[in-house]
């Protein structure tokens, strides 16, 4: 075991044992929460990938190895503590004991694997698998220990294991087997709620785990957990007493407001890591030349579209990681907002420059592109609005058959994934066909150097070569939020936009 491997287990322990005296939660109540969609269901064979809804119930049904404290970093959960070898690719894993899945089989090393190995099938041919790729096996010791086996070194894993999402959440290996197409439909984890019943685009209603492992906990008798898409709808609801929390985002900037200023109702907001970005295609003309691409980048006014499209509330973003990352870069190489000089920049290189953008089909996509669209204008140069529907757009950015596309660097504790996913060369998701040694270099020590402080500035050396190459701009920070009547206490930070009521109580 490596020191740091001794120092994780010996934090996961303290997490576990020194935590103070906990507040007076109240003990009972039903909780009702708005979603902004409807729940697809909960078998990554089936669904591919959770969504925010589906995250957000997961959360009270499945459960992760680990959880993220106060600070973003990980804490036991189904696992008590952790270790790796010296390079960082075996993490080794002690789980908890006496725990048992809904349907009373128990929770095991052989069930963790169990979920992998089926994820990572081939004939399942799973959308989920693509995002395990780094994960060559998983083994299970004995019943209480857990093997992690990586291609590629992670000096962080565990924190990459706390997302409620298709890969990281443990489902009873006898319940998906014996309900079989219809478990998407019928969960079974180890949380601290079951399903009492789930009307497709109406309402999933939960349970107390009455055999739950955590003695004492939930506090909550009940949740229910509600689809309502339309915004204006969602927040009504919450206003006439419907629901009791919401699911909210900055492009609701009225309905936030509204909230801060009624004593009846508290906003929860986390601003998070990570940022809505955009890759830049360099192999296509115009945008092949980075005169071109710098202009574009000059030319953003954030805080005037951040105005116009969600009354300033949306935090300008000039690199990938966000005030809520560990990644503070003193000089992250963004250039400077200077619509001047983008003109001038565009004048010297000569021609028209003309090209197409991707959104979404959305009036929200539509509002986007004519902002930029305005922008870019005013500088001598002419973007074309393209609108295509949101599953339409992966496959688009995949193929590289784009010229500038929108995408999203998630709010993960750890940059690691993304980053390298993104930016190395040699990354299939590596959106902008953009190559440079220095910046692959970066990206290769900062996944293998356990020391914080070394690996942040290789994370702002690739900010500075993306930064100052414009190959992909950053509009605006990550940042999440939920409105819920004051009695509701005991929600988490929004980590990822995941509203987690596991754990929450009504005053």
């Amino acid at each position: 075991m490596t020191l740091t491997g001794k120092m994780l287990a010996l934090a996961a322990c303290a997490a576990l044992f020194g935590a103070g005296p906990a507040l007076a939660q109240k003990q009972g109540g039903s909780l009702t929460v708005g979603l902004e969609l409807d729940i697809p269901g909960f078998d990554p064979l089936k669904v591919g990938v959770y969504d925010t809804a589906a995250n957000i119930a997961a959360s009270l049904i499945l459960e992760t190895l680990v959880s993220l404290d106060d600070n973003g970093k990980a804490k036991p959960k189904l696992a008590l503590s952790w270790s790796s070898s010296d390079d960082f690719k075996v993490w080794t894993f002690k789980l908890r004991p006496d725990v048992k899945f809904h349907d009373g089989t128990p929770f095991n090393a052989q069930a963790v694997a169990w979920n992998i190995a089926r994820q990572k099938d081939p004939k399942n041919n799973c959308r989920c698998a693509f995002y395990i790729a780094n994960i060559l096996s998983v083994e299970p010791k004995d019943d209480l220990t857990v093997v992690y086996t990586l291609k590629d070194p992670a000096v962080n894993f565990p924190v990459l294991l706390a997302r409620p999402g298709q890969n990281e959440t443990v489902h009873s290996p006898t319940a998906v087997q014996a309900k079989g197409d219809d478990y998407n439909r019928n969960p079974v984890g180890t949380g601290p709620f079951v399903v009492k019943s789930w009307t497709a685009g109406d309402r999933m209603v939960v349970e107390r785990n009455p055999n739950y492992w955590n003695k004492g906990k939930p506090h909550l008798d009940r949740v229910v957990l509600r689809p309502l898409p339309d915004s204006q709808s969602r927040f009504a609801s919450l206003k006439s007493g419907e629901t009791d929390l919401v699911w909210v985002d900055e492009f609701e900037a009225d309905n936030i407001v509204r909230a801060k200023k009624d004593p009846t109702l508290q906003v929860l907001s986390y601003a998070g890591s990570g940022a809505a970005v955009n890759a830049i295609n360099t192999k296509v003309p115009p945008l092949d030349d980075v005169r071109v691409r710098q202009a574009l980048v000059m030319a953003l006014d954030r805080k005037k579209i951040s105005q116009a499209l969600t009354n300033g509330l949306a935090r300008p973003a000039s690199n990938p990681y966000g005030d809520g990352s560990w990644v503070k870069c003193k000089d992250d190489g963004a250039l400077p907002e200077d619509a001047a000089k983008a003109a001038a920049l565009i004048k010297e290189y000569g021609k028209p420059v003309e090209f197409k953008m991707l959104f979404t089909a959305t009036p929200r996509g539509r509002a986007n592109g004519q902002i930029l669209q305005q922008l870019w204008k005013s500088i001598g140069a002419n973007m074309e609005i393209e609108q295509v529907d949101q599953a339409t757009f992966p496959p688009r950015a995949f193929q590289r058959k784009f010229d500038i596309i929108g995408w999203r660097i998630v709010d993960f504790p750890d940059p690691d994934v993304q980053m390298f996913a993104n930016f190395y060369s040699k990354s299939p998701l590596n959106l902008a066909n953009f190559t440079d040694p220095a910046l692959d270099k970066a990206l290769e020590s900062a996944r293998v150097t356990a020391d914080e402080a070394k690996r942040t500035e290789d994370y702002c050396a690739v900010s500075r070569i993306i930064n100052q190459q414009a190959t992909w701009f950053w509009t605006f920070q990550n940042t999440y939020y939920a409105v819920a009547k004051a009695k509701v206490k005991g929600v988490p930070k929004l980590y990822g936009g995941v509203i987690d009521v596991s754990d929450a109580w009504l005053d």
